[in-house]
C-alpha cells in the first residue's frame, strides 16, 4: 500500500425482511485481514442517521478514513434510505459542504451515477471530494461487491491526485475486465 486510505462505511438495509443478513461488512473484514486496510462500519436506517454519520466522517479525527463507502440501494442520482426516503447527490454534496478535501466517495449502489456528468461534477464541487466512484446501471449485488473489493484494494496503490486517480481507474478496469463494463462502473475525478 503506497497511499493507504482507510474506509468509512455506512450501509443501509438491503431487505425489509430482517432475517436476510446481506452485508458488505465481511468484504471490509477481508480487506482488513488480507490487505491491512482499516475500516469503520456503521449501518443506518434513517435519513437522520446517515446525516449524523456523514457529519462524523468529516471530523479531523477521521481524516485517515479517506474513502467514504456508501452501501445502499440506489436510483439515478439518489441513495435509497427507505421505501419513502431518498438522499440525492445534491443533498449529500451540500451536507458534505466542501469539506472532503483529499477524500473519495464510493457509491456501492445501483444506478446512483446514472446521471449527466454535470450533476456528478456539481457533487464533486459541492462536497470538495477528489473523486467519486459508483455504478450507472442496476447491478447484481454479489458481482458489485466483488468489484468493490477489488476497486478499494486498487485505490490503495495510488495518490488522490488527478494522475493517481487516472492510474487507479485504469488499474481497476484492468483488474475487473468485463465486470466493470457489465456493471456500468463509473469513476469521475478532478
Amino acid at each position: 500500500m503506497k497511499y493507504p486510505k482507510r474506509i468509512f462505511c455506512i450501509e443501509g438495509n438491503w431487505d425489509d425482511d430482517f432475517a436476510v443478513n446481506a452485508s458488505v461488512r465481511p468484504v471490509l473484514e477481508l480487506l482488513d485481514l488480507n490487505a491491512g486496510i482499516k475500516f469503520i462500519y456503521r449501518d443506518c436506517s434513517t435519513l437522520e442517521e446517515i446525516e449524523f454519520l456523514v457529519d462524523r466522517w468529516r471530523l479531523r479525527r477521521y481524516a485517515q478514513y479517506r474513502l467514504l463507502y456508501l452501501a445502499f440501494h440506489g436510483r439515478p442520482g439518489e441513495l435509497v434510505i427507505s421505501s419513502k426516503v431518498c438522499l440525492t447527490l445534491e443533498q449529500l454534496g451540500e451536507r458534505l459542504g466542501g469539506r472532503c478535501r483529499n477524500r473519495l466517495v464510493y457509491f456501492g449502489a445501483c444506478s446512483v451515477l446514472d446521471v449527466p456528468a454535470v450533476r456528478v461534477r456539481h457533487f464533486l464541487d459541492a462536497s470538495g471530494a477528489k473523486a467519486v466512484c459508483g455504478y450507472n446501471t442496476e447491478i447484481d449485488w454479489m458481482k458489485a461487491t466483488a468489484l468493490d473489493l477489488i476497486a478499494m484494494r486498487e485505490l490503495q496503490n495510488f495518490s488522490l491526485t488527478r494522475t493517481g486517480l487516472v492510474a487507479a481507474e485504469k488499474a481497476i478496469r484492468q483488474s475487473t475486465k468485463a465486470l466493470s463494463g457489465e456493471l456500468g462502473f463509473r469513476m469521475v475525478y478532478r
